[in-house]
């Protein structure tokens, strides 16, 4: 890589970070998060925490139980380099990680290019494409208020947002720097442990990936020693890391549900809302017949048109390209047909959206075909062309990154609540019980919204180093936990009259620490409740339970 490429590199690493950095500082109002850092990054918070403690880390969210079903190798490694330098796990979340994960994940994505086609000008094009590419939002969100944006319109994250999902971002790090280094035939076996990480990183790049190389086995086994050894290894760690969180033991994460994203798409209010369509295509499916059954098939066909064509933008273009000749062609080939597979007839249990996460992984490597066709325009001089398709690609992260430049942010910390985290942070390990949350409590506020008021997060448990008793339902369903009874014996605590309830409930569910904001009331007396008063300041208070 020449230095002016380095350079350009550099410079996107710190454009990208932007989404980051400026979250989890610290402002007059607390600490400020911009987009889903008020929600997704305090998760990650949270088991980074648990992962200073033990290994596998304690579910932060649910007590008593294990995280399992969940790649957590990205806090593992968060966790590691905070306590290596001792700086503050939000200085690590937020400002150091964020630009040396989109920096390696640049180089490596360069070199693997440059390996696999000797095109250093398609190379630097194909770092541009994957920080930022996106869909066709903007087209939609131009005509409808004249802004650009829409940029998970059609329902999958883009490029510029690759930062706000720390395990993707470094997934690809691992990604492309084993694919480089099977292009250059490194030692198969520390490159099969290589993809072998990545099931502890971000399990839908495990899964692509294997089956991908599987299926470049199987077509064509003749000569491909280095290839069968790579799997071997591959193979061997994948399974020791899917036993050991749990996944072979869970049972199938996924449900048979056919184009629920294309339907949905037109359905949901925050996506292309298309009601009358909506209403068409539905009715039509309850009154199916041999007549309508064509109308219903084009119907069918064009939203799964729309749906792709608007995840993928520009990058439809990357279609004339796809016949070079490329080393290991069809792994890359399958990854994307696979990335495209899962989401259309597959959703995942907990929460649907899920599966959406194997699109993002299609994007990337269709970017390596698009990269290719636009440097192709280079290389014959039409390069007004080529500025326009680049710019047009753009338009929605631009949208994007500009999100995260406004003021205030959505949501925060406020001052209080970080000062009593920060004392319970300081007290003997144990579970904290807090208020359940309620959605409806935020309506009518302006930014930035506390976060016990902003989303269902890990917030208590991500600033006092303690487990929850129930907190984030978002993530507990993603996990396939039981929470909603969980939740409905919290309600009945804090509702009862009932002493000997109240006392049992405190001890049966082994609860150290019961947090309470203004306005959130124990349901009797301290006496009644054997608890004692740690906490009081600015209307936070804090009690530990008597043993």
């Amino acid at each position: 890589m020449s230095l002016k490429h380095l350079l350009v590199l550099v410079a996107g690493s710190i454009l990208l970070s932007v989404t980051m950095i400026r979250s989890g500082s610290l402002y007059s109002y607390g600490f400020g998060y911009w987009g889903p850092n008020g929600h997704d990054a305090i998760w990650h918070l949270a088991v980074i925490e648990q992962s200073r403690l033990a290994i596998p880390p304690q579910n932060p969210i649910f007590s008593g139980a294990e995280l399992t079903n969940y790649h957590w190798g990205y806090d593992l490694f968060a966790s590691f380099i905070s306590s290596l330098t001792a700086l503050n796990v939000q200085t690590i979340y937020f400002k150091i990680i964020p630009f040396l994960t989109a920096f390696f994940y640049g180089l490596f994505a360069y070199l693997f290019f440059f390996e696999l086609t000797r095109n250093k000008i398609g190379a630097l094009i194909f770092i541009g494409l994957n920080f930022f590419a996106g869909s066709l939002g903007w087209l939609i969100t131009l005509f409808q208020n004249g802004s650009l944006g829409g940029e998970s319109l059609f329902w999958s994250m883009q490029g510029a947002s690759t930062l706000i999902n720390p395990p993707f971002a470094l997934s690809l790090v691992f990604l492309f720097l084993g694919l480089w280094l099977t292009l250059k035939k490194f030692n198969p076996f520390l490159v099969g442990a290589i993809f072998g990480l990545l099931a502890l990183i971000k399990i839908y790049s495990a899964i692509l990936f294997g089956l991908s190389l599987f299926l470049y086995l199987i077509v064509d086994i003749k000569n491909k020693t280095y290839y069968l050894r790579l799997f071997g290894a591959f193979s061997l760690l994948t399974i020791i890391v899917a036993l050991f969180l749990g996944y072979l033991n869970s049972g199938s994460l996924v449900v048979w549900q056919p184009f629920w994203f294309v339907h949905s798409l037109i359905e949901s209010t925050d996506k292309l809302y298309w009601p009358s369509l909506a209403s068409y295509r539905q009715s039509l499916s309850q009154n199916l017949s041999l007549i309508k059954l064509p109308l219903f098939i084009i119907i069918e066909t064009f939203l799964a048109v729309v749906f792709l064509l608007g995840n993928f933008g520009t990058r439809v273009f990357g279609v004339f390209s796809i016949k070079t000749k490329l080393e290991i062609s069809l792994i890359l080939k399958t990854i994307i047909f696979l990335s495209i597979l899962f989401p259309l007839f597959f959703i995942q249990k907990g929460t649907a959206w899920n599966t959406i996460q194997f699109l993002y992984y299609g994007l990337i490597f269709s970017n390596i075909y698009f990269a290719i066709f636009l440097s192709k325009l280079i290389q014959t001089k039409r390069l007004a062309i080529f500025s326009i398709l680049f710019l047009v690609t753009a338009l929605t992260s631009l949208g994007t990154l500009k999100d995260y430049f406004g003021n205030p942010p959505p949501s925060s910390l406020p001052i209080a609540e970080i000062q009593a985290l920060s004392f319970l942070k300081h007290q003997p390990s144990g579970i904290v019980l807090s208020y359940p949350y309620d959605p409806y409590l935020k309506s009518g506020l302006t930014t930035p919204i506390p976060l016990y008021l902003y989303e269902t997060t890990a917030y208590v448990s991500a600033f006092s180093g303690k487990v929850s008793f129930l907190a984030d339902e978002m993530n507990a369903d993603i996990l396939g936990l039981n929470w909603r009874s969980r939740r409905k014996d919290i309600t009945d605590f804090f509702l009862t009259k009932d002493k000997f309830f109240a006392r049992g409930f405190l001890l049966n569910n082994r609860i150290d620490y019961i947090y309470l904001l203004s306005g959130q009331h124990l349901p009797l007396s301290l006496v009644e409740l054997e608890i004692d008063q740690i906490y009081n300041q600015s209307g936070i208070t804090i009690y530990r339970v008597r043993r």
